[in-house]
């Protein structure tokens, strides 16, 4: 057993930008990557290649492996082109994903496989009105990874309700919340004289989509009868009908650094109707010292007292809570700073990634659990919703530097390559 474990990390995404993170899981599993490795593990991160700019070895700090779709979803190809890596324990954060190569890949590798849960899949569909169906579909695929795996990471409650109904034994289990890195926020704390409010999302996902529409129509145009220089500030990607312009509203697209596009808000945004995992965006705005107005559903992977954000769920009650918030300078100060110390305290991810490390050694020092027998799910798995939702509004992105069979690291600390990945499925 290696004192040094070895992580591989698999992540399909085109909102990554110069080793940054455009959306939410993207950032988690960026961040676990990350802390891991300068925590001390030996980490590779696998990215399919979706034609954005990655930048230069010089921003990634661990090992990056980028290889075409066709590999990244070939277990056999996939398992060639790390041929020459250590692994210990394999991460996947995508039900779909394990479900369809994650145990053949796993025994290829000689390595433990994890599933990253980030969401109750069925829940969020469920939050989004979807028809029954789809419903079933998504408690079905996720119950099947769930069989499949060694290992479960969670960030709420909820994925931990999800992983103990699939009676997975809590000792390979391990709860791990979203978090954020203080070193790279900077706190500026509420600028009281702004009256700028500031919303961060991928905007071709369903729940932020609906959030910005919220904003728009619900909350903005009543919140400026009352304090008629108030602004909004959205951050982040999206398609051309949901940024078009509005009075009072901006969009800015996609930013080089959330920190700095944090910077001269005056309240942080997170009116969402949906979803059930933790989310970033919050995390990110307390980091920066904002104070945050949520609803329940924000707060999701919080301490319970969720210090940092006051919590509302009637949305059309937000415009008087706002414009309460924006006279009281002395609460946006306390409300801001109470944010950022409980992530410095609590949930900066350099202390969950030396939690993750504590359970990966524990899990090392275990026999590895028997061989599954997993549910098999009935009919197509079909694909991740951020999949679909990006395929469907073509802000997928398509490869740019690799090719079937030809893969290329991003930063790799040795110097030897992997055997060229040919034939196979």
């Amino acid at each position: 057993m290696s004192a040094t474990p070895g992580l591989v990390f698999l992540l399909d995404t085109p909102n990554l930008w110069r080793g940054r993170a455009l959306a939410g899981t993207p950032a988690r599993v960026l961040a676990l990557a990350e802390h891991s490795h300068r925590a001390g593990a030996a980490v590779t991160l696998v990215l399919c290649d979706r034609g954005a700019d990655y930048g230069t070895a010089a921003e990634w700090p661990m090992d990056v492996l980028l290889v075409h779709p066709a590999d990244f979803y070939s277990a056999n190809r996939l398992a060639r082109a790390l041929d020459l890596v250590s692994v210990d324990f394999l991460s996947i954060c995508e039900a779909e994903t394990l479900v369809a190569i994650g145990r053949e890949l796993a025994q290829s590798l000689g390595a433990r496989l994890v599933y990253d849960v980030h969401d109750d899949d069925a829940a969020v569909a469920f939050s989004l009105g979807e028809v029954p169906e789809r419903v079933r579909h998504s408690a079905s695929v996720q119950r099947a990874a769930l069989d499949a795996c060694d290992y479960v990471l969670v960030s709420t409650s909820n994925e931990a309700r999800l992983a103990a109904r699939s009676q997975i034994d809590p000792a390979r289990t391990a709860m791990l919340p979203n978090g954020a890195d203080p070193r790279q926020h900077t706190c500026w704390g509420p600028d009281v004289n702004a009256g700028t409010l500031v919303f961060v999302g991928n905007l071709y996902y369903e729940p932020n989509a609906r959030a910005v529409e919220a904003i728009r129509t619900t909350i903005l145009p009543t919140l400026r009868t009352m304090e008629t220089n108030t602004q909004v500030r959205v951050i982040g990607r999206g398609p051309a009908e949901l940024t078009r312009p509005a009075e009072g509203m901006t969009f800015t697209g996609r930013v080089d650094a959330i920190n700095h596009a944090l910077r001269d808000a005056t309240v942080a945004l997170a009116p969402l109707p949906a979803g059930s995992g933790a989310k970033i965006k919050v995390l990110d705005y307390m980091a920066a010292g904002l104070p945050v107005l949520g609803t329940t559903e924000a707060v999701t992977g919080l301490p319970p007292d969720h210090p940092g954000v006051v919590v509302e769920n009637d949305l059309h009650a937000w415009p008087s809570v706002l414009a309460t918030l924006l006279r009281d300078r002395t609460a946006l100060r306390e409300i801001g700073t109470d944010g950022r110390l409980c992530i410095e305290r609590e949930l900066s991810w350099q202390h969950i990634a030396t939690d993750l490390l504590r359970h990966i050694h524990t899990w090392l020092a275990t026999p590895t659990p028997p061989p599954h027998h997993p549910t098999r799910h009935q009919g197509p798995l079909g694909t991740p919703r951020w999949l679909a939702e990006h395929t469907s509004q073509n802000a997928l992105g398509s490869p740019d530097t690799t090719a079937p069979g030809h893969t290329r690291w991003l930063h790799r600390t040795r110097t030897d390559e992997p055997s060229p990945v040919r034939g196979g499925p």
